[in-house]
């Protein structure tokens, strides 16, 4: 080990669960080392070298699970991890709880790029990333209690959407969906506020009541979505009707086209009653989080008529499970 880096620079902590043997990745890995009451940067392993297993192995004997990285390579770490995310999800050696944790930093990661640039190929990336998500949540028998922990409270349009996604597709399992439309409909969910990119930050931050005309540019978000969603070439049929719907109410009070119950896409009534329980658990420029009881007694009381009510009963049941 050599290299040490006194300080100067910002590091952010990586698992060593999150590495891969014999896998190159990208940046510069570094321990952190106190001697004589001074602590160190010292470089590990070099992001153009192959990360080899007696690397690995000397960290596990010594019982080194924390590595960091240089801020300056964040981006780099993170393409990593989204490029490796199957093989990681798929290793038993790493813990549920850490595979959770991963899961939810790629996607946080992956949806700021998407909603910063909505173009064909992070749009693409976004379908990777939900079918690498099903197939974990299938597989891994704590998928839910490890997700459920860590869903972000804080709201930006991208964790919001990280936070529908991995909810509705928890609850779209427990309904007994099927493989391939859980697949689809979890890429309709984290790109359901797609539309959002083409509001004013001012507006989607504003901090108090929007004006009518404000609200009006924020209904216009679901046919926004859907159409770069069409334009971006990608082919997403049922992933459009998410998009398009997620704010149509069962009693035709929704928009945009005032659709009722029965004209609203199953996937679109679930993905309405996550939206608006993840809005109102989260903390808002304007609100603070309402605990998850208070949240769906709101939804009880005051949305009953446009929510699908079934749906809603089921949604209780199964967050009971998990949150109590």
């Amino acid at each position: 080990m050599n290299n040490q880096n006194k300080m100067k620079r910002d590091f952010f902590p990586v698992t060593l669960g999150s590495l891969k043997t014999d896998t190159v990745i990208g940046c510069d890995i570094y321990l952190l080392v106190s001697n004589n009451g001074t602590s160190s940067y010292v470089l590990y392993c070099k992001g153009d070298t192959a990360f080899e297993n007696d690397k690995r192995e000397l960290l596990v004997r010594k019982n080194i699970n924390r590595l960091f990285v240089g801020n300056e390579d964040q981006q780099k770490y993170s393409e990593y991890l989204e490029s490796n995310l199957p093989a990681i999800l798929s290793d038993e050696k790493v813990k549920p709880a850490e595979k959770a944790k991963i899961v939810y930093g790629t996607a946080t990661t992956m949806l700021n790029d998407v909603f910063t640039e909505p173009v064909h190929k992070n749009i693409v990336r976004s379908q990777t990333f939900a079918y690498n998500l099903i197939d974990y949540i299938l597989r891994e028998g704590k998928a839910a209690d490890n997700l459920l922990k860590i869903t972000s409270h804080d709201y930006y349009t991208y964790t919001h959407s990280v936070n529908v996604a991995t909810i509705g597709s928890l609850f779209a399992k427990s309904m007994g969906l099927n493989e391939k439309d859980m697949k689809s409909f979890c890429t309709g969910m984290l790109l359901h506020d797609l539309g959002k990119t083409k509001i004013s930050s001012r507006i989607l931050n504003k901090n108090g009541p929007l004006t009518d005309d404000e609200f009006k540019k924020i209904k216009m978000h679901p046919e926004a979505g859907a159409e770069i969603l069409r334009e971006s070439g990608s082919g997403f049929n049922d992933e459009y009707l998410v998009i398009l719907q997620h704010h149509e109410n069962c009693d035709g009070s929704g928009y945009p086209h005032g659709l009722k119950k029965e004209e609203i896409h199953y996937v679109s009534r679930l993905v309405h009653i996550i939206d608006i329980y993840d809005a109102l658990t989260t903390r808002r420029s304007y609100s603070p989080p309402k605990k998850p009881y208070d949240s769906l007694k709101l939804i009880t009381s005051e949305m009953y008529n446009s929510v699908d009510k079934e749906m809603l009963k089921s949604f209780i049941r199964f967050l009971g499970g998990y949150r109590g």
